[in-house]
């Protein structure tokens, strides 16, 4: 069985947005909306020489992840403290994308390779920008430690975060003033499927 490659999807929301009810209506810009659909062929084929990949001949660490599929689910994904669970990274998921059997210890296994859990990564950026007469800005001495932390980090070049963790606090208002300037944040999301491989004793 087969699947699409994982896809990263970016959205860029303008700041305003946060779990409260924000200042303003938050407009959206999609920098990428496709959206991964797992596709799947079933197939009825016998194990062969050139549909079969033997155990012996994958790396240590791709032999390792056929060790743990043959008992449950491996998952492939990014390194991140946010995800807990056991995982190998994407690299590794390649072995697999081929082969429809796969041989180890004497038992053959069909492959089965498809998209998983969608994990979030976040990331915040900063632009000078000058406020309407009706626009809501808030001074930077006013915000938390987290949202003024994040707000240096975003005027500094760029404030992100590790796939999986929670979403960055953002100031409730269109514009933040900081260290004498004026900025408008954005907030960048970034999804990222993950590939999920199964071992079925055939």
């Amino acid at each position: 069985m087969r699947a699409a490659l994982p896809l990263l999807v970016a959205l860029l929301f303008v700041a305003g947005c946060t779990g409260g009810s924000p200042a303003t209506t938050p407009t959206a810009t999609e920098t990428a909306s496709v959206t991964p659909t797992p596709t799947e062929t079933a197939t009825d084929a016998e194990p062969t020489a050139a549909n079969t990949i033997s155990y012996t001949d994958l790396s240590e660490t791709e032999q390792a992840a056929v060790r743990v599929a043959v008992n449950r689910t491996v998952s492939f994904l990014p390194d991140s403290p946010h995800v807990p669970e056991t995982r190998f990274g994407p690299g590794v998921a390649g072995a697999f994308n081929e082969p429809e059997y796969l041989r180890y210890d004497g038992t053959v296994y069909e492959v089965s390779l498809t998209q998983g859990r969608l994990y979030a990564s976040y990331g915040v950026d900063a632009e000078r920008a000058t406020p309407g007469a009706n626009a809501s800005v808030v001074d930077a001495a006013n915000l938390t430690d987290d949202e003024r932390e994040i707000v240096r980090a975003a005027v500094d070049g760029g404030y992100s975060t590790e796939l999986g963790a929670d979403r960055p606090p953002l100031p409730d208002a269109e514009y933040v003033r900081y260290d004498g300037g004026t900025y408008q944040l954005g907030l960048i999301v970034g999804d990222y499927w993950t590939w999920e491989l199964r071992l079925w004793p055939v």
